[in-house]
C-alpha cells in the first residue's frame, strides 16, 4: 500500500498495538472486495458503535489471509481501494494487521483475549456468520461468543446477504470476474468492479488500425483482472467520466504478447494523459478475445464492438476519440 495512500486519514492503524485502547466496537474480516455483505456488517458495526458511545473499528489484513492459506488468484480490492471504501461508510478507524507468521500461529482464543480485549478494547465485536480466526481457522463464531461473554462483551453475528438466490461472497465474485461476468459482479458488490492503474505508452498499434488506446498498467500484482476479452467500460480521468471499450488479453491477431495487457479505446476524448491515474469500471463483456485473420477482419470486430459499447453506455453516436 503506497504511503500517500494511508496518510490520507488519520485514524488508520497498521498494527492493533498502535490503537489508543479506547472502548471501541470492532467489526472482523478480510472484507475483500467490501461488497454488499461486507456493507450490511459495517453498517450494523456504526449503528450499534453511535448507540453506545463506542468508537467504531474495522479490523483487517494489509495482507489478504487468503492469499497464503487458500491461494486464492487474485483479489478485488487493494488495500487503499479498501480504506477508500471504508471511509465512506463513517467508521471511526481502520486497523490494517500484518498477517505474519506469529500472527498465523496465535491460538482463537489468545487472538480474542491479546488483539480483541486488550488492544482494541473492544465491547462489542461484529462478524459475518461464517467467520472463522486463529490459528488453523480453529476458532468460530460460537467460540468468540463464550469467550467475549465471559469478559462481559458482545458479540453480533450478521446473516449473509442473499443476492441471485446465493449468499454473498467474495468468492463467487472472483469467479464471476474471472469468467467476465460484470453484471453479476456489480450485483454483489454494489457497484461496477474496477481497476486502477497509470496510462503507459503502448505499440501505438490502436492507433494505426484506426482505434487508439490507453495501455493501462496495474501496479498491484495481486489484483483481480476480468478474464480475457473486450468489454463496455467507464473510465474515470482526473476526474471526468468516459465511456469506452476495454480489451484484455494478449492481442493474438496483432502481435501475441507474452503477458497480458489491458487497453481502453476511449469514445470522443483526444487529451494528452499519458503519466496520468485512471479508473476503469466494467460495465458489460461484449465478446471473448479471439484471433482473427487479418488486421481488417479485427477493425470491422472493433468497429461493432464500439457501437455496441455505445448502446449499453447510453453514448450512441458522436466521434471516436483518443488518449494520445
Amino acid at each position: 500500500m503506497a504511503a500517500e495512500s494511508i496518510q490520507r486519514v488519520s485514524s488508520i492503524y497498521l498494527s492493533s498495538s498502535e490503537f489508543p485502547g479506547i472502548a471501541s466496537a470492532v467489526a472482523l474480516g478480510a472484507f475483500d472486495g467490501f461488497h454488499v455483505g461486507h456493507q450490511r456488517i459495517v453498517r450494523e458495526l456504526v449503528d450499534c458503535g453511535h448507540k453506545a458511545s463506542l468508537a467504531t473499528v474495522i479490523y483487517t489484513f494489509r495482507r489478504n489471509p487468503k492469499l497464503t492459506t487458500r491461494g486464492i488468484q487474485g483479489l478485488l480490492t487493494t488495500n487503499s481501494e479498501r480504506v477508500e471504501l471504508a471511509e465512506k461508510t463513517g467508521v471511526d478507524s481502520i486497523v490494517l494487521e500484518d498477517f505474519s507468521a506469529r500472527f498465523q500461529g496465535l491460538p482463537a482464543e489468545a487472538f480474542v483475549s491479546e488483539i480483541l480485549i486488550s488492544r482494541l478494547n473492544a465491547r462489542v465485536v461484529v462478524v459475518g456468520r461464517d467467520f472463522h480466526f486463529g490459528k488453523g481457522r480453529a476458532g468460530n463464531a460460537e467460540m468468540m461468543s463464550r469467550i467475549l461473554d465471559n469478559a462481559g462483551r458482545r458479540l453480533i453475528i450478521v446473516a449473509p446477504v442473499m443476492v441471485d438466490g446465493e449468499p454473498c461472497s467474495s468468492s463467487i465474485i472472483r469467479a464471476s470476474i474471472a469468467k467476465g461476468d460484470m453484471e453479476r459482479a456489480a450485483r454483489l458488490l454494489g457497484r461496477s468492479y474496477s481497476i486502477e492503474g497509470v496510462i503507459v505508452t503502448g505499440n501505438q498499434m490502436g492507433g494505426r488500425l484506426g482505434f487508439p488506446t490507453a495501455n493501462v498498467e496495474v501496479p498491484d500484482p495481486v489484483k483481480l483482472l476480468p478474464g480475457n476479452g473486450v468489454y463496455a467500460v467507464r473510465a474515470v480521468v482526473d476526474g471526468v467520466i468516459v465511456n469506452g471499450v476495454c480489451n484484455i488479453g494478449v492481442r493474438p491477431t496483432i502481435v501475441a504478447a507474452s503477458r497480458r495487457t489491458v487497453e481502453v479505446h476511449l469514445f470522443d476524448f483526444d487529451r494528452q494523459v499519458y503519466g496520468h491515474l485512471v479508473s476503469v469500471q466494467f460495465a458489460a463483456r461484449l465478446r471473448e478475445e479471439v484471433h482473427f485473420a487479418s488486421p481488417a477482419a479485427l477493425v470491422k470486430q472493433i468497429s461493432r464492438d464500439v457501437l455496441r459499447a455505445r448502446v449499453i453506455l447510453g453514448s450512441v453516436g458522436g466521434r471516436q476519440g483518443m488518449a494520445k
